[in-house]
């Protein structure tokens, strides 16, 4: 299932090694999300993990302002037992160079 929101990039980490001989190659996207409020323990936001492919992706954004607002394209997927959402797309808002900046 595909679906697309806009998100606040906060920051991002590409990694491309092998370890013990296996090829490591992703670059994960840190993006702002709502605490969950609903019990009254928790206010405001925090960072949220979340893949984003291979270490090309990086390249795609590593110039630009961080933070910036993008529209992001997320996948929710599953090895069957435990569903997780990654995203697919990132496209940087219009203006993104000066959102960066707040």
């Amino acid at each position: 299932m595909r679906f697309q929101t806009q998100m606040k990039v906060i920051g991002a980490k590409r990694f491309k090694d092998t370890v013990d001989g296996t090829l490591y190659d992703n670059t994960k996207l840190f993006v702002e999300v709502p605490l969950n409020d609903q019990n009254g323990n928790a206010v405001g936001t925090a960072a949220q993990e979340m893949a984003w492919g291979d270490s090309a992706n990086f390249e795609k954004i590593k110039n630009l302002p961080f933070p910036f607002l993008a529209v992001c394209e997320l996948e929710m997927v599953t090895n069957g037992k435990t569903s997780k959402t990654v995203i697919v797309g990132v496209t940087p808002a219009k203006g993104a160079a000066a959102q960066g900046q707040g």
